[in-house]
Formats: structure tokens, C-alpha cells, sequence
């Protein structure tokens, strides 16, 4: 007599039936346009907050030690940008001033928030290093940021993207633009 086939286990079964999810990388959030916009404005506001009281007053309202959350983004949002995997940096062995921002890949994978932290760490030391441990807050970490997202200086000058961050701010929801269209015609 013949053997009956083997049945496969339940949680065999069940894993063969999903599909695999991609894992969330820095190019997955680079995708929605939404979110690439808000971290620029975050970029923006990190070079520019000592000369824009817009700016000043966005970093001031973050929670997060990293400025990944509100009002920049959502918690959704902040959490799928923390989570997302890049490719670990280190500094570079070449010396000279702004070690801290000029990198290579050691081609492991780490979450943005892992890789902005180590950024931060190797930053820390450099300056300790040099006697001077006290940082430029926010300005000193756009270079880092700038290089962690893969974004360049000159897109937070493009005179598109200014427009709109004077126009709408971080309030970008097609229904708040709406309502604020709508106040402007009645107050005329």
C-alpha cells in the first residue's frame, strides 16, 4: 500500500499563502511626497532656524531627541522613518575639518534612527576630541541629517520648494489648504 502524502504544517501552510513585504528603506519613504517634503522642511529648519522664527519655532515643538515627530510628521510617519533600513556609515580616514559628514558605506544595514544615533556618537567624540564637546544644536546635525536622508543642500533652496514652505508651511492636507483658501476670499 501506498503512504498518504505528508500534509505540511499549519504554519507552513500559512507562511507559503503571504506574500513577502519589502522591508521599509530610506527609497520606500522617499516615494511619498508627503513625507519627502516634510523632511526636507525638517533639513530646512535645521540650517535655518536661527534666522527664521518659522523654523525656530517648528524644532522647539518637536518631542523627539532626534526632531522625528510632530509637527514634522505623524507618529505613523515618525515610526516608519526611524524603522526604515540604510546602510551603516562610519567616518571617513581621511581627516581634515567635517569629518563628521564626509562617509563611506560599511555595508551592514542599521534602522535611520540607529544610524543617526552612531552619526551622532562618532560627532560627539570628534569634538570632545578637540576640547570643544558643545555642538551648534541643531545646526551641526543638518549635515549629518542631509547625509543619513540623501539630500542635498541645494533642495532646501529651490525656489519651488520655498514657495511652498512660505505658502503652506507644514500644512500641506489638500482639505486645510481648502479652508485657509476659503477664509481669504470671506475676509476680503
Amino acid at each position: 500500500m501506498g503512504r498518504s502524502p505528508k500534509r505540511q504544517s499549519t504554519g507552513k501552510a500559512k507562511k507559503a499563502e503571504m506574500p513577502e513585504v519589502p522591508p521599509n528603506t530610506l527609497d520606500t519613504i522617499k516615494e511619498d511626497p508627503a513625507v519627502l517634503y516634510r523632511i526636507k522642511v525638517l533639513l530646512y529648519d535645521l540650517r535655518n532656524m536661527a534666522t527664521d522664527r518659522n523654523s525656530e519655532n517648528r524644532t522647539l515643538s518637536t518631542t523627539d531627541e532626534l526632531y522625528i515627530s510632530g509637527p514634522y510628521f505623524t507618529p505613523a510617519q515618525a515610526q516608519m522613518i526611524k524603522t526604515a533600513l540604510v546602510q551603516i556609515h562610519q567616518p571617513s580616514e581621511l581627516g581634515g575639518e567635517g569629518d563628521e559628514i564626509s562617509v563611506h558605506t560599511i555595508g551592514n544595514l542599521a534602522t535611520i534612527e540607529e544610524d543617526i544615533k552612531g552619526r551622532l556618537v562618532n560627532f560627539f567624540e570628534k569634538r570632545r576630541a578637540s576640547g570643544d564637546a558643545r555642538p551648534c544644536g541643531p545646526h551641526d546635525m543638518a549635515p549629518i541629517y542631509e547625509s543619513v536622508f540623501k539630500i542635498e543642500q541645494s533642495e532646501m533652496k529651490d525656489e519651488k520648494f520655498l514657495a511652498r514652505l512660505r505658502r503652506r508651511g507644514l500644512d500641506d492636507s489638500p482639505d486645510t489648504v481648502k479652508q485657509k483658501d476659503g477664509k481669504k476670499k470671506k475676509g476680503r
